[in-house]
Formats: structure tokens, C-alpha cells, sequence
């Protein structure tokens, strides 16, 4: 005949000397048992976890997910397994494996919830360092491509110019010293002119005021109208953004994106039109710049390394946490979508829920 009382008693051993956090819960998010790994794991002793709400230790997105698996678990009773981010006593972040399953009693009626978590803190940390490293490296050689642009731009807008004044210049003097009439200087004064506008567009290009004064809106805005008159585009902007800031590594990427889609579509595209639409939407911030020049083949990789800047465009992108997406054909022109999710744009905070839990009100013991 078996012993379930030897059984339960192997059973908690078991629970007791896993290398994973093992915690039950009930149906109300009590904790009802909390083993020496999940001491370890958190930082809380089981006499400060048991009886108290699970909501503490996790982030709000987090916690609505765990709420989602278990009523997973009351309608179809299977384990599942998701990662997620929780909250240790001393307010850092974890990252975990879960595995969710239930708990019945006697009569396989569902009383609680068992989570079994496994720490992967130092594995995504290492994996995130990694993908910085990378991209760190691509948005290096993308800032090189930018600056290589810039170098074409002054000379062809700049060189040329130059060279147009010095020759003007060369004709005035030649004329001084066969003593004839000088020389319309009008055309001088209106290359001189030239320059002086190009100068002033290239530096104001590479870092408005604007964009740490009154925020991307007003800078796109400002910029797309200076650009239209200077390229002699048709260009139009619609924001919902308004005011609203973001953070200064947000706005000072997306800013880059919009120039450099702009500068494709005057360079390469030889666009006539083009629209831009930034805007707030629930979960994400997107910009959408549309053109109706020509378009591309994006699946030529050749495309990447014509000076079209779409690397550097997307690794932008990606260092904001951001998506990247293409979409062009020679017949419709090009579309850059933009979109920055929420996660980038605001620091997650732990549910606190004092009122409910009681948590804030245990003694700080991590110095005994």
C-alpha cells in the first residue's frame, strides 16, 4: 500500500532542494509556499513572502501576462511556459523562465497555481550586450555613410559653386589687367549668395536648435520646410505629436531616419512629392515618410551599399528599440515606416499596490 505521507514527504524535499524558484499560489495571487531558491532568487525569506500577494515582484505588463496564463489554467488546466520580468527585494530586475501549472486537490478541483522559475538575468544580459555590440558597430560604419554623404554634398553643392566664383573671380581680374571695363560683379555677389545659403544648410542640417529646444514635431516641421524650398520638393508634414516630448535619444534618431529618407528621395528617388506623418498611436510612436519617386527593388542588396543609407536607417532604428520597414517599387515610389513601441519611449515601473499587499511595511533585514 503506498505511503502518501512518505510521498508528500519526498515531494517537499524535492521543492526544498531545487535550484529553481518553486512558489504556489492561490486563486486570489496569495503565496502559499516559497522554497530556498526563491529566497535566494528574490531576496525575501519565506516568512515575508508567505501570505503575502504575489503583485510586488512583478512588473504591470508582466503580471497581466501571469494573470492570462492562469486563467489559461482554469479553463484548459495545461502548463505553460513564458519568460518574464519580475523584481527582487533590493528593486532589480530579473528576467525569468516560468513554467505555470495548477494545483488540484483531492477531488482534481484547480486550488492554486505552481510557478517554477528559472533565472536567465546573466544570459539575456550577456545576450543584450552582444546585440549593443553589434549594433554599436553597424551604427559606427552607418555614421561613417553619413558623413561620407555629407562629404559628396559639399562638393558637389559647395565645389561646384566654388569653382564657379573662382572662375568669375579669374574673369574679373583678366579684364583689370588688360585694362578693359570690369566685369558685371552681379554674378559674383549672386555665387557668393549661393554659398552662403548652402553653408548655412549644411550646418544647420547637421544639428538644428530646434530638436533640443521644442522637440521633434517643431524641428521636422521646421526642417521639412527649409528642405522643400531648398530641394524644390513639394513637402507636407501631419503630426499628432504636437508638443509632447520624447526622449532625446528617440527624437534625435527618428529625426536622422526622416533625414535621410528626405535626402533619398531628392538624390536618388528625384521625388516631387513627399509626406510625412508622425503620430502617437496606443502602444507605439510611428513615422511614416512616403515619396512618389522611384522606387527600388528592396530585395537588391546592392540597394545597401548605393548610398541610400537604409543600414544606417535601420540600425537607427534598432538602437531605440525601434522597427525599420521599407516598402518601394519603381512604379509607386517609396514608403519608410517607422514605429517605436512604448517600452522604448518609458521605463516600466513594479506594481506597488501598498494597499493590497502590505509589502512596504516589512522591516529591511538585508543588512542581518
Amino acid at each position: 500500500m503506498p505511503n502518501h505521507n512518505l510521498d508528500k514527504f519526498f515531494l517537499a524535499s524535492i521543492v526544498e532542494s531545487s535550484n529553481d524558484s518553486i512558489i504556489t499560489i492561490n486563486l486570489e495571487m496569495e503565496i502559499t509556499s516559497w522554497n530556498k531558491a526563491a529566497e535566494e532568487l528574490y531576496g525575501y525569506t519565506a516568512a515575508e513572502a508567505i501570505g503575502k500577494q504575489l503583485t510586488s515582484l512583478t512588473l504591470s505588463k508582466d503580471f497581466s501576462k501571469l494573470v492570462e496564463k492562469i486563467e489559461k489554467l482554469k479553463l484548459s488546466k495545461e502548463v505553460e511556459v513564458f519568460e518574464s520580468e519580475r523584481v527582487g527585494k533590493d528593486k532589480s530586475h530579473l528576467i525569468l523562465e516560468v513554467v505555470v501549472s495548477p494545483v488540484k486537490n483531492d477531488l482534481g478541483d484547480l486550488v492554486g497555481v505552481s510557478t517554477i522559475a528559472r533565472d536567465l538575468t546573466a544570459r539575456r544580459v550577456a545576450e543584450k550586450t552582444l546585440r549593443d555590440k553589434e549594433v554599436l558597430q553597424r551604427l559606427i560604419i552607418a555614421q561613417e555613410d553619413e558623413r561620407a554623404r555629407i562629404s559628396r554634398d559639399l562638393h558637389d553643392e559647395l565645389g561646384q559653386q566654388l569653382t564657379g566664383l573662382q572662375f568669375a573671380l579669374q574673369r574679373a581680374r583678366d579684364a583689370c589687367a588688360a585694362g578693359q571695363e570690369p566685369p558685371d560683379l552681379s554674378e559674383i555677389e549672386t555665387i557668393a549668395a549661393n554659398i552662403d545659403k548652402s553653408v548655412d544648410f549644411l550646418a544647420w542640417e547637421l544639428r538644428p536648435a530646434l530638436l533640443d529646444g521644442v522637440g521633434l514635431s517643431a524641428a521636422i516641421n521646421s526642417y521639412v520646410a527649409q528642405w522643400s524650398a531648398h530641394a524644390g520638393i513639394r513637402a507636407e508634414v501631419l503630426s499628432s505629436l504636437k508638443r509632447k516630448r520624447l526622449p532625446a535619444r528617440v527624437e534625435t534618431n527618428l529625426y536622422r531616419i526622416m533625414q535621410e529618407a528626405l535626402n533619398n528621395a531628392h538624390k536618388h528617388a528625384r521625388a516631387s512629392s513627399v509626406d510625412i506623418i508622425l503620430e502617437k498611436r496606443n502602444d507605439s510612436v510611428s513615422m511614416i515618410i512616403t515619396d512618389n519617386g522611384r522606387g527600388f527593388s528592396v530585395r537588391n542588396k546592392l540597394n545597401l551599399s548605393r548610398g541610400l543609407g537604409l543600414t544606417g536607417m535601420r540600425e537607427r532604428a534598432a538602437l531605440i528599440g525601434g522597427t525599420l520597414e521599407i516598402e518601394s517599387s519603381r512604379k509607386s515610389g517609396t514608403a519608410v515606416h517607422v514605429r517605436v513601441p512604448d517600452s522604448t519611449l518609458k521605463k516600466r515601473k513594479a506594481i506597488q499596490a501598498e494597499t493590497d499587499t502590505g509589502w512596504h511595511t516589512l522591516p529591511d533585514t538585508s543588512a542581518a
